[in-house]
């Protein structure tokens, strides 16, 4: 294998093999699943063993051909994925101009160096919300050439979902290359959300899901990198199965606490100076990360989904947060009449105005008021977004 942490999905892997095998491989394969599941990584390991030179061993992640692959440098595997548009004026401009100078393309090889030595990595480049149609156009160029030693033409397709998006020109570009293509060429898309990609791409493709990854497994990767086994294990139900994500929480979880504990003392205290506080990190984090705003959104909703479940069942078996057992049960004690339900529907409220660009100081003193009504058991109408929003 090209990449000895990957953690393979044997029963996709087991057909991969065996339609290789049999030479029976579909000409295009949908691999989708949640995040952090190793679908790209999976992707890469297909192309690495229809090229690889040790038979016997394929991939071996050795020999020439899977060095090219891993690094991206081989001639006859293509990747596409979101870009800027950059300097592009028209489709017919080389993807290349994408980049506006020198650094923006740097950067992009950076990324490109991360994502081989680490297949969870993702490629994120600034500005890049769509797949270009000059993308595509060029791949129809590429898949048309011919290859040496009757190499097998590999076209990746990491967030394919944004072939579709915000239009589905690409998409469309893309349908006659799946419709008629070429021997020894197959295409595989890779998405989080198959759910936007056109039902024209669906039915052209083999469908191969990817679940997440289990939180034993989680856990187990995390003690073997160093990680609390307390702490791994916390990190390992927070992540649900997102293995990418439960690598950036263990690379910050004392961060990442330290700040869901000062939204918490806000939810439960009545000083202006604690809850600027939490205004002014959540802000920190959405000008800095909008990604960590979504994480410790979720840690937040976790904690409360702990309140919720012993309020309930007044045992602490499912307990995510398991080194604050003592702190929730006592929470729930000093506040039997609290409706936990009612604060995660408030933060997933929040979390979603705030994507939506509300005003964030006046969202989350609201959301603070909110989740201290809810823990006193008062029943209220939530604020609407145009309570939220800066007219």
């Amino acid at each position: 294998m090209i990449f000895p942490e990957l953690i393979i999905n044997s029963k996709n892997w087991s057909y991969l093999c065996q339609a290789r095998k049999s030479r029976r491989l579909p000409h295009a394969i949908l691999f989708h699943g949640p995040q952090g599941t190793g679908k790209e990584g999976h992707a890469l390991e297909l192309a690495a063993m229809l090229n690889c030179t040790e038979e016997d061993k394929s991939p071996c992640g050795h020999c020439p051909s899977c060095k090219k692959t891993k690094s991206f440098q081989h001639e006859s595997v293509k990747l596409i994925l979101p870009l800027p548009r950059g300097k592009i004026s028209s489709s017919n401009v080389s993807s290349m101009k994408a980049f506006r100078n020198e650094k923006a393309l740097t950067d992009y090889l950076a990324m490109l160096k991360e994502k081989s030595q680490d297949p969870y990595y993702n490629i994120q480049v600034t500005g890049a919300n769509t797949i270009l149609i000059n993308s595509v156009r060029e791949l129809k160029h590429d898949v048309s050439m011919s290859t040496v030693n009757n190499e097998w033409k590999v076209i990746l397709i990491f967030q394919a979902e944004k072939l579709c998006v915000p239009s589905p020109t690409a998409a469309h570009a893309l349908l006659k290359v799946l419709e008629e293509p070429p021997d020894q060429t197959i295409i595989l898309l890779v998405s989080s959300q198959p759910n936007i990609i056109l039902d024209t791409i669906h039915s052209r493709c083999q469908s191969l899901y990817f679940p997440p990854i289990s939180s034993s497994v989680i856990q187990s990767q995390l003690e073997k990198a160093g990680q609390d086994p307390v702490q791994a294990a916390v990190i390992s139900r927070i992540s649900s199965g997102n293995l990418a994500l439960s690598r950036q929480l263990r690379d910050d979880y004392s961060g990442i606490m330290e700040k869901l504990f000062i939204f918490l003392n806000s939810c439960f205290s009545q000083d202006p100076s604690v809850w600027e506080k939490c205004i002014d990190i959540s802000a920190r984090l959405k000008n800095n990360n909008f990604l960590q705003l979504e994480q410790f959104f979720r840690c937040a909703i976790i904690f409360f989904r702990d309140l919720l479940y012993y309020s309930i069942t007044k045992v602490d078996d499912e307990i995510i947060y398991t080194d604050q057992v003592d702190k929730i049960v006592k929470l729930c004690q000093t506040y039997p009449k609290g409706d936990w339900q009612a604060c995660i529907k408030h933060i997933e409220n929040t979390q979603n105005y705030i994507l939506r660009n509300g005003y964030l100081p006046l969202m989350i003193t609201n959301l603070i008021i909110d989740i201290q009504k809810a823990i006193q058991g008062k029943y209220h109408m939530p604020f609407e977004l145009s309570d939220w929003t800066l007219v």
